[in-house]
């Protein structure tokens, strides 16, 4: 008999009020769980990330990667964190930290997903939608009010 695979397991981080450093910390934290984890999101931002991911600790570093056409298949495949705007490439991720203003598709296949919520109001209307969204999935979510 074979074991069901358990549900996404979701993770909503609202009142974050600097959403950057505050995914540096919790990536550093995913980092060293030794998951394997992706950053699906905009170029910006993400060209954003890599830069504060290489400055935001001083004596730290967290290993990881921009995908794109010509990152060696070596670093893609060592990296235990990689930074994407295009969804498949982040295929083999266990945990994926969306920084889109919509679901990924077929969220199910990760094990864990977080969402950083801002205060912005587009940022806060866009995350309702996905927490309903992933309710009608009958993903279980969490939620941590980061902002105290």
């Amino acid at each position: 008999m074979t074991q069901a695979r358990a549900l996404t397991e979701v993770s909503f981080y609202t009142g974050v009020a600097d959403r950057q450093l505050f995914a540096c910390r919790l990536l550093r934290k995913a980092v060293g769980s030794g998951q394997r984890i992706g950053v699906w999101g905009p170029a910006r931002l993400l060209e954003r990330l890599d830069q504060t991911l290489w400055t935001f600790a001083e004596r730290e570093f967290v290993p990881h990667a921009r995908v794109h056409p010509g990152l060696n298949a070596l670093v893609r495949q060592r990296s235990p964190l990689l930074l994407s705007d295009q969804l498949e490439d982040l295929a083999t991720c266990q945990v994926l930290l969306n920084l889109e203003s919509q679901p990924p598709q077929e969220p199910q296949r990760f094990e864990r997903l977080l969402e950083l919520v801002g205060a912005e109001p587009e940022q806060v209307a866009a995350a309702r939608q996905r927490f309903r969204d992933y309710k009608l999935l009958g993903l279980p979510v969490q939620h941590f009010d980061v902002s105290a």
